[in-house]
């Protein structure tokens, strides 16, 4: 089990590795999709920051690995998560509506995903790989459409309209063939 651990690690470990030598957004999209063949990817954007990136979802075992790519962060704890809502176009976020786990899940929804932190040593480019269980991108588990936000500190907050709050990028989870073939 601890060999078979040791193995996962490495695989994620290289896939986030690919992914961080990529110059800019279009071309980490781009090139996971011809590499993956799939998956889902969601293009963040930042609402009052210059955080950009790309998430990148696709199945593994009996669940998913997550690998993100963003730039533009200032140094200190993040969390990444899932959240429910119609669209990312509300100026603070809160459109995003609330943050989201998987039926039966047995970790809380801002504690789905664990947190990374961004650091000055990385340059000005951070990556994070990591795995959800019992989820999929396709099929009745399926994580399209679902909303990436990422989070300013280690906790995953509340938003209200008009009140600041701790989301500082979004994007939505579409298929990767389709984003490959509409940005090209």
């Amino acid at each position: 089990m601890q060999s078979r651990r040791r193995t996962c690690a490495a695989i994620l470990a290289a896939l986030a590795v690919s992914i961080a030598g990529c110059q800019s957004s279009k071309e980490s999209v781009n090139e996971i999709a011809r590499r993956t063949g799939g998956g889902l990817v969601a293009q963040l954007r930042g609402t009052g920051s210059a955080a950009t990136g790309v998430v990148h979802i696709f199945d593994y075992r009996d669940g998913v690995a997550v690998q993100l790519s963003i730039v533009n962060l200032m140094p200190a704890t993040y969390r990444i998560a899932l959240h429910e809502g119609p669209n990312c176009k509300s100026a603070n976020l809160f459109s995003a509506g609330p943050a989201w786990a998987p039926p039966g899940s047995n970790k809380s929804p801002g504690e789905l995903l664990p947190q990374f932190v961004a650091n000055e040593d990385s340059g000005n480019q951070n990556s994070y790989v990591a795995y959800i269980s019992g989820v999929r991108t396709e099929g009745p588990l399926s994580l399209r459409g679902r909303l990436v936000v990422i989070h300013y500190g280690n906790k995953i907050s509340d938003a209200f309209p008009g009140q600041p709050n701790n989301r500082i990028a979004c994007g939505v989870l579409e298929p990767a063939s389709t984003l490959f073939m509409r940005d090209s």
